[in-house]
């Protein structure tokens, strides 16, 4: 009777589970839909992957038409614009690859789990890693991070398959992992494998096996095959690149605090072990309870490291390798935490079944999962009913200027130093940014019907009787600001 009992039960966890993921996945698509690209970052990346697919170069990655972007490789803006191509461009089409390879990072720790501790710690597991505030915000998200997560957490998986289960399948895919972090971020993603592997191997003393059960020569001739042909190609096209990359995006960046070489932005300079705050912040709602237990059981901490297989130290080197290496740079932003976080979901959950917790009877992994789609979910209808509030996007001015169905070869000009990465990719690279009075007028004598933006705050920087000509058609409000959108007719001046 207890037997058929603990069964169902173990269903019903199963199918509360599942009820989970899919609500999770939801939120994520709902959020991915309509909230839009905001600057930098994602409307950054957005824009680079639609120039791509507008130019139709493949190679160079262009910070704005005709200017290369050096600080990524391509793989992320390679698969945005092809999601693009299938999709329209839009931010979903966009997003769409970072959710396929975060729905991937999911299938990989589930089924490693599943193979090493069963199928209760595998859907613990994921439901943790799906739940973490980190990896929901960038499952989806138009970065280069999902790709490098995904790449990482494929070598890590598949070195563990190689080495430990000794699947000769896995040993090849490990390099194949390899060579693909190279196109996802760089040598950065060699060093995030590299350095929980060599820990790992000097621990547990495994040279040996290190060097029979992956094949070396073979699999750096494959990696290099993936990955070279485009380092090559991309310095042959813009002569510089691999200086830039590898010396001040590997070494400066990471190196010299306030970087002043960064051709695409500024760089930041954080007290050196900021990332392990920025990993307490990311892995919420866990890091509440891991503080708890902590508290509460942190002497028993070195017993759970006694196993036969080295599983649980893999799992903590993997997880700590990355905050260690960055915990000396002072260069470094949230996202850095993300390759961290697969291994964190497996080693919390084994902790926490160590520990004698009873994973089906646990209500609150199934209700602390939640927290993050629900926030989203929030999110989502703020940036839909009050987008002033949170949005740091141009989409609401493009689409008033949309609306006003402009003729082709009309202008629509920002009166700014820059042009916003938004602003381009939803204009579809149409936008202009000028603060000179001469070059806006010659601008706007084209007999065609034109368009200004302008900050409120900017309204006196144009000549009144210029300015007067202007007929105002939306007013777009940002927190305490507010935008004009300004018809222009034929200007003389």
């Amino acid at each position: 009777m207890n037997i058929k009992s603990d069964e169902l039960q173990r269903q019903k966890f199963f199918n509360n589970a599942l009820f989970v993921l899919i609500f999770l996945l939801l939120c994520r698509i709902i959020a991915s839909y309509f909230i839009p690209l905001n600057d930098s970052t994602e409307a950054r990346y957005g824009e680079i992957a639609r120039k791509m697919l507008e130019t139709g170069d493949w190679v160079t990655l262009q910070h704005d038409y005709g200017v290369p972007f050096w600080a990524k490789p391509p793989l992320s803006v390679w698969l945005s614009a092809f999601s693009m191509k299938l999709f329209g461009v839009n931010e979903f089409a966009a997003r769409l690859p970072g959710l396929l390879l975060s729905i991937g990072v999911l299938w990989l720790i589930w089924d490693l789990a599943k193979k090493h501790s069963g199928s209760v710690v595998a859907t613990v597991s994921t439901l943790v890693l799906a739940g973490t505030l980190d990896f929901f915000l960038d499952a989806g998200a138009v970065m280069t991070d999902p790709s490098l997560v995904f790449c990482t957490t494929l070598a890590t998986v598949s070195f563990w398959h190689a080495v430990v289960n000794q699947n000769k399948i896995w040993s090849y895919v490990f390099f194949i992992a390899l060579g693909l972090g190279l196109l996802a971020k760089g040598p950065i993603a060699i060093v995030l494998v590299g350095i929980p592997v060599f820990f790992w191997v000097l621990l547990r003393n495994e040279w040996v096996n290190l060097w029979k059960r992956l094949p070396w020569i073979k699999g750096t001739l494959l990696l290099l095959a993936i990955a070279l042909p485009w380092y090559i190609l991309a310095e042959i096209r813009t002569p510089g690149f691999l200086n830039y990359f590898i010396i001040g995006e590997h070494f400066n960046r990471f190196l010299t605090p306030g970087w002043t070489g960064d051709k695409y932005g500024m760089a930041h300079d954080e007290p050196k072990g900021m990332i392990w705050l920025y990993a307490i912040a990311g892995v919420f709602p866990w890091s509440v309870l891991g503080g708890k237990w902590l508290f509460k059981n942190g002497k028993t901490l070195p017993s759970f490291f006694r196993d036969d297989d080295g599983w649980m130290s893999y799992l903590f080197i993997c997880m700590v390798g990355p905050l260690v290496f960055f915990t000396f740079a002072s260069n470094i932003i949230y996202p850095y935490v993300f390759p961290s976080l697969p291994a964190f979901a497996l080693f919390f959950t084994e902790i926490w079944n160590r520990s004698n917790h009873s994973l089906e009877k646990s209500k609150w992994i199934l209700q602390l999962s939640l927290i993050c789609g629900l926030f989203f979910l929030v999110a989502t209808v703020v940036f839909e009913v009050k987008p002033e509030i949170v949005a740091k996007t141009q989409k609401p001015i493009v689409t008033a200027w949309l609306k006003q169905h402009p003729a082709p070869g009309s202008n629509l000009v920002y009166w700014d130093f820059f042009t916003w990465f938004s602003a381009q990719f939803y204009s579809s690279g149409k936008v202009i940014a000028t603060r000179d009075i001469t070059y806006l007028c010659k601008l706007f004598s084209n007999n065609l019907d034109n368009y200004l933006v302008i900050n409120a705050l900017n309204v006196g920087q144009i000549p009144t009787e210029l300015f007067s000509k202007f007929t105002p058609v939306a007013t777009i409000h940002y927190k305490e600001n507010k935008v004009f959108l300004m018809h222009s007719p034929v200007l003389s001046c």
